[in-house]
C-alpha cells in the first residue's frame, strides 16, 4: 500500500529536473560566469535541498549550457525517430488503398513508404 508521501516522491522521480531548474542553473552559470561548484551551491540554496540531497551534477549543467548555446533553449531535444500518425479518415484511406495495390507488400514496408507509424498501418489492414 502506497502512502501519500511515498506516491509523490515516486512521480516526482520520474521527471528529476523541471524547467525552473533548468532556466535557474543556466541563469546562474551565465549571471556570474560561476563555476559549476558554484551555481551548484546555489542551486540547494534556492531550492532548499540539504548537503546529501541530488543536485545537476558537472555534465549536466554543462549539457544544459551547451543546449542553450546552440538553440536558445532550456528544453528538452524531441526524440528522435518517425512521429506518431494521427488516425484521421484520409491516413486511413490512405493504408487501405495501399494495402489494396501492393497485398504482398509487409505493413512495415508500407508504412515507410506511407511515412506513418507501422503500429498504426498494421492496425489498419483491414
Amino acid at each position: 500500500m502506497l502512502v501519500d508521501g511515498q506516491a509523490n516522491a515516486v512521480s516526482v522521480a520520474m521527471e528529476r529536473w523541471n524547467v525552473e531548474h533548468r532556466v535557474f542553473v543556466v541563469e546562474q552559470y551565465f549571471r556570474n560566469n560561476d563555476p559549476v561548484v558554484k551555481v551548484q551551491r546555489l542551486f540547494r540554496r534556492n531550492f532548499g535541498i540539504g548537503r546529501r540531497g541530488a543536485v545537476p551534477d558537472r555534465n549536466t549543467v554543462h549539457r544544459w549550457v551547451a543546449g542553450f548555446r546552440r538553440t536558445g533553449s532550456v528544453m528538452k531535444k524531441k526524440p528522435p525517430g518517425t512521429p506518431h500518425s494521427v488516425q484521421i479518415p484520409e491516413n486511413v484511406d490512405r493504408v487501405r488503398a495501399a494495402f489494396f495495390v501492393s497485398p504482398r507488400r509487409s505493413a512495415r514496408r508500407h508504412a515507410v513508404t506511407l511515412g506513418i507509424v507501422s503500429s498504426f498501418a498494421s492496425s489498419h489492414l483491414t
